[in-house]
Parts: C-alpha cells; sequence; structure tokens
C-alpha cells in the first residue's frame, strides 16, 4: 500500500530536510535522484534513522547512474566522493538488515548492482566480496536472483585465474537445474562451464557441453543461434559435425534443423509463406519434447570432466514423482494441493515427492499427499525418479504471461494439467485448496478467543498486505477501522503493525504460518488482498472478500463458492493487466496499482455485511 498511508507526511524538528516518512514516500514513489540528493545531504550519523528497503535501494541505483555520468564526464574526484558514498549506503543496508532479522529482495538486487558495477570498474576484491555477502545473507531465497550472483562469481573467479572454482561453481547449477527459475537462462549456464573446460585443456567436455546447451529448451532464438555458431566454429565445417563419430544422432539432429532454422531465415520468400514460423515451432517443439516428454535419465557434469548416471539412492524402485519449485509463495502452494491432491488418487502406491525450501513446510504438515525434501539442502538425483516436474519454471507463470490479459485458467486448473491430470480428472477433482489442522492448531485458537473474550462474537480476519506491493489494497488500515464498528477484527500482517489501534482491534504480528492460519479458520469472514489469506478462506470454507485490481479475480476465485471479488473493471478499462512487481502501473508509472485504489470502502462493507447475514 502506499506508503503515504502508512507513515503520516509531518515534518520533524531540527535540522533535517524531511522526515523519514517523507523521504520514504519520495523513494516509494520511484524518484530515485531527489531520494539520493536528501539522504547525501543528511550528516552520517543520523541516516540509519532514514534507513529502509525503499529508500536505500533508490540511493543506490541512483547513486550508480551518478558514477557513471561523473566517470564519463572524467570527474574523477566526484567519482571516487560518490563511490564511497554508496559503500556507506551499501554497508548501511546490510547493517538494518541484520539488525532487523529481515533480508528484502531490495537489499539483494542492490549488492548485486553495485558487485556487477564493481566489475566494470575493474574492482574485482570488492565485487567478489558482494557476491559472497548475498550468499551469506540468503540471496538462494530468490531463485532468479541466485542463478545471476552464481553467474557473476564465476566470471569473476574465471577472470582471476581460479577456474577449478569456477568450473564447480557452474556444474553444480547444471546439476541442480531445479533451482533456476528462468529456463532461458540454461542454455547459458551450459554453455558457460563448456568455455571454462576448454580453456582448462578439457575440449571433449566442451563439445558435449555445447550440444547439451543447445539440447536445453529455450525461446530465445538468439541464444540458440550462438550456441549453433560455437558448434560451427568448433568443428568448422557444416559436413564435419554430421561426419564426427563421437557426436550422437540425436544431437547431428539437432544441430542439422537448427541450421535449416537459421539459414531459412535469410529468405525473403520463406519469412513470407511462413516457412521460417513453421520451422521454429517444428524445432522448439522438437527440443521442449526432448526434455519434457523424452528425457533420459539426467547426466551429471563434474568440474574434472567426470559424468555420470543419478544413483537411486534412497528411492524405491516403483514408480516416483518429483515435484521441485525453489521459491514461495504462499498462495501458489496453497493452490498446488488440489493437484497434488488429484496425482495422488490417481497414482495410490507411488511415492509423491515435494521439494521445496525448509521453510515452507509447515504448510504441508499433515498432509498425506506429498513426501517433502529440502530443495536448498539435498542433492535430488532426478534419474531416481519416473518423472520430474520443475514448478521453479513455474508453469502457471508461463501460462498468465502466454495469454494475458485473457488469461482464462486458473493456476489451480494450470498445477494440474502441468502434473499430467487429465481433463476429465480435472473436471471432477476438488478445486479447494487444502490445509490440515492439526489438534495443536485449534487449541492455540480456542485459546486466543478466550484471552481476548471473541467466544461468540463475530470476528473478521483482515491480511494487512499483500507480499508484493502491487497488490496491495492503499486504504486497508482505513477499511479496518469501519469494520470495527459493527464486529471485532483480527489483523494479521508479518511485519510489526502501526496506527491500527481500536477497542476490537487485535493485532496479529510476526506469527508463525500455522498459529497465524489456526485463528484465521475460527473467523467468520476474511478481507483480503491477492494473497494466501484468499487461498486459505476457501480451503476452510470461510466467506471471503477479496480486493483485486492487476490480476484477474475472476480466475483467481472461479473455485471459490464463499468468496467475492471485488474490483474496478467497470470503471477502467485496463483492469485486469497482469503485471507484476517488477512493472510499473500503466496509468501512473508508480509501483501501487491506480486501480485497487479506486475500490470505495463502502462497497466493501456493503460486501461484508451481506456476506455475513
Amino acid at each position: 500500500m502506499p506508503l503515504a498511508e502508512q507513515l503520516p507526511l509531518t515534518h520533524t524538528s531540527g535540522d533535517d530536510p524531511l522526515s523519514p516518512a517523507e523521504l520514504t514516500h519520495i523513494a516509494f514513489m520511484g524518484q530515485g535522484e531527489i531520494a539520493h540528493g536528501i539522504l547525501r545531504s543528511i550528516p552520517p550519523e543520523r541516516r540509519p534513522m532514514f534507513a529502509n528497503k525503499f529508500v536505500l535501494a533508490e540511493v543506490i541505483a541512483a547513486g550508480i547512474r551518478k558514477l557513471r555520468t561523473f566517470l564519463a564526464a572524467s570527474a574523477e574526484g566526484e567519482a571516487m566522493k560518490e563511490k564511497d558514498f554508496i559503500d556507506e549506503i551499501v554497508h548501511l543496508f546490510v547493517v538494518t538488515a541484520k539488525e532487523q532479522g529481515t533480508y528484502p529482495r531490495e537489499l539483494f538486487e542492490s549488492l548485486l548492482l553495485w558487485a556487477e558495477e564493481l566489475k566494470k570498474l575493474s574492482l574485482l576484491r570488492e565485487a567478489l566480496t558482494c557476491y559472497d555477502l548475498a550468499q551469506t545473507l540468503g540471496i538462494n531465497k530468490f531463485p532468479q536472483l541466485n542463478v545471476r550472483c552464481l553467474l557473476g562469481k564465476g566470471n569473476l573467479l574465471s577472470v582471476t585465474g581460479k577456474r577449478t572454482d569456477t568450473e564447480t561453481l557452474l556444474a553444480s547449477l547444471t546439476e541442480r537445474p531445479y533451482l533456476i527459475a528462468d529456463r532461458n537462462l540454461l542454455p547459458y549456464v551450459y554453455f558457460a562451464l563448456g568455455q571454462e573446460s576448454l580453456v582448462g585443456g578439457n575440449a571433449s567436455l566442451y563439445k558435449r557441453l555445447l550440444f547439451r546447451a543447445l539440447r536445453q529448451f529455450s525461446t530465445q532464438l538468439e541464444t540458440r543461434r550462438m550456441i549453433v555458431d560455437q558448434i560451427t566454429k568448433t568443428y568448422r565445417h557444416f559436413f564435419k559435425v554430421l561426419l564426427d563419430r563421437h557426436v550422437s544422432i540425436p544431437n547431428k539432429f539437432l544441430y542439422v534443423i537448427h541450421r535449416l532454422l537459421f539459414g531459412l531465415v535469410r529468405f525473403r520468400v520463406a519469412r513470407v509463406l511462413g516457412m521460417v514460423s513453421a520451422v521454429k515451432y517444428a524445432v522448439l517443439g522438437y527440443v521442449y519434447a526432448l526434455n519434457y516428454v523424452l528425457r533420459p535419465a539426467p547426466t551429471l557434469l563434474r568440474a574434472n570432466g567426470e559424468h555420470h548416471r543419478s544413483t537411486t539412492e534412497g528411492v524405491s524402485a516403483s514408480s516416483s514423482f518429483l515435484i521441485t519449485r525453489a521459491m514461495g509463495g504462499i498462495g501458489d502452494f496453497l493452490m498446488m494441493t488440489p493437484a497434488l491432491h488429484a496425482l495422488r488418487q490417481k497414482y495410490p502406491r507411488s511415492e509423491i515427492v515435494l521439494a521445496i525450501p525448509k521453510r515452507y513446510f509447515p504448510l504441508f504438515q499433515g498432509n498425506a499427499d506429498v513426501r517433502l525434501s529440502d530443495i536448498e539442502n539435498e542433492q535430488l538425483h532426478l534419474s531416481a525418479y519416473t518423472k520430474w516436474f520443475n514448478f521453479t519454471d513455474c508453469p502457471a507463470a508461463r501460462v498468465e504471461a502466454r495469454t494475458a490479459p485473457k488469461v482464462k485458467l486458473s493456476r489451480i486448473e494450470v498445477f494440474a494439467r502441468s502434473l499430467g491430470i487429465g481433463w476429465l480428472r480435472r473436471m471432477r477433482m476438488d478445486k479447494r485448496p487444502r490445509y490440515v489442522l492439526t489438534p495443536e492448531d485449534r487449541a492455540f485458537q480456542r485459546t486466543f478467543w478466550r484471552e481476548h473474550d471473541l467466544d461468540g462474537k463475530i470476528v473478521l480476519a483482515v491480511q494487512l498486505h499483500a507480499d508484493e506491493v502491487y497488490r496491495d489494497y492503499p486504504y486497508m488500515k482505513d477499511l479496518i477501522h469501519r469494520l470495527a464498528r459493527a464486529y471485532h477484527v483480527l489483523v494479521f500482517d508479518t511485519e510489526t503493525i502501526d496506527e491500527c489501534e481500536g477497542e476490537r482491534i487485535v493485532k496479529v504480528e510476526k506469527l508463525p504460518i500455522r498459529k497465524a492460519f489456526a485463528l484465521a479458520s475460527g473467523c467468520s469472514l476474511i478481507v483480503a488482498p491477492d494473497s494466501a489469506f484468499v487461498h486459505l478462506a476457501a480451503a476452510f470454507e470461510i466467506p471471503c472478500v477479496a480486493l483485486y485490481g492487476p490480476v484477474d479475480g475472476e480466475v483467481r476465485t472461479k473455485h471459490y463458492p464463499k468468496c467475492v471479488y471485488l474490483d474496478v473493471r467497470q470503471k477502467l478499462g485496463c483492469v485486469p493487466c497482469w503485471r507484476n512487481d517488477q512493472i510499473p502501473c500503466a496509468l501512473t508509472g508508480l509501483r501501487t496499482s491506480a486501480c485497487l485504489a479506486d475500490i470505495a470502502i463502502d462497497d466493501i462493507c456493503t460486501t461484508v455485511h451481506s456476506l455475513l447475514a
């Protein structure tokens, strides 16, 4: 939600040009240059009181832009001062995160941005320190950033001559592809590992890795062209690839169809007749089949050039399924549960392993459909399983990106289809999320009700914030006070809740997920933005008022009969736009969503009263 709603814009006494709230608001709205100038004018000893993720991230990004400008103008003295200032703000960001015990995405994005800039400045040791610090602080919680960190660090190690370390790092990525969220990065990983193998004197492994890179499914044709060109350079001539007995028949065929595709692109008549498009889709379809339909047991590549098949240690010989997801969020996991249950019903005797970060294990406590595995700390042997479903490369996100803004399939349907659940079984399956309350959960909820004198009263649960700012309802605190006139309200958030006091308001802050969900299960109705509590309400069959904007509430809640979604598509034709947190609002250019701000509190209250009636 807009930080102007969270923090009142009042001036402070003293010499500070603005209050922390005002500076936060400026940074939150993307005014990095202004935020940079203000923070730099504040004495260093007072800067910590202005430190939050929005301010620090915007100031670091703006500082890097200023640094480049100074260097382009040969202003070495100003550039050095700016570099020292950025170093100080990066340090402040790290210290603040450690003190608060939270490590936001913005921190890791800033560390990577600064590391990449330090490398350009030839400050390799400082850049390597940034990469190491990011790993130490837990960048692996963000798979896309983690791969970017590892590739950047690997490149630095290679530049400094530590090729063995580089090969080990890249090989670990090829052995754990389930940690890579963007499938388009896999060809780069294999290609980079191949280059290191070649420089290290292992030409045979280098050649194999070139074809492994070409085999990886990626829709980026320029990447595929780069790999094909490298293969051609390596063998010098097209026909030498075909005559080399060390190149397998499937690899030769893969190379030939790519050469055909890139050869046709040069002919205008082929483009006019649609031949290029037809061949492109045929090539991509064949590569997709190699990876996801005809996939052989994966070969694990070692830095020393050895390769071997994965073992089946610890896994039964009967059919078994591995589902991997290296990131959250909680709502996605809840939406996966109907598909997991359908898979269990389809294969009652098979083992179904769900590999996820351990911090999400509590969501599946008591769920007999799957066996959990820690994706971050356990080596998963892919060939030990009959089938592997990689949800780190999220199938629902791909469907939504491909079909937006006319998305028709819910994530529940996409997850089920991606697990091989047939059309008929999907039509009949229970599409409500599944969540198991334990006796301890129920006892905790009853005790909480007694302690807060809630027995026999109408209690509402309100999720204050979504996981991402663009899905927040900006007037949620005003709504809470309105609802508290008639009902008791539990306000849930993972952070400390400010300015939400009231006789009938109970703040539920920083609770573990199971305890928070246990309390929500005892409520009469749930009000939430597009986030986990909407899906939890469906699991408990609790009436819910869901507030939607960029994402289509009709699609998200289509399987939840007791959920009423509200949006303003009748006023704004751009709703839903299906943007994400990295894409600003098309109407305002801001992180917040204008469409959510237009949902009237009166309409929400009317819907709540109607559902409770």
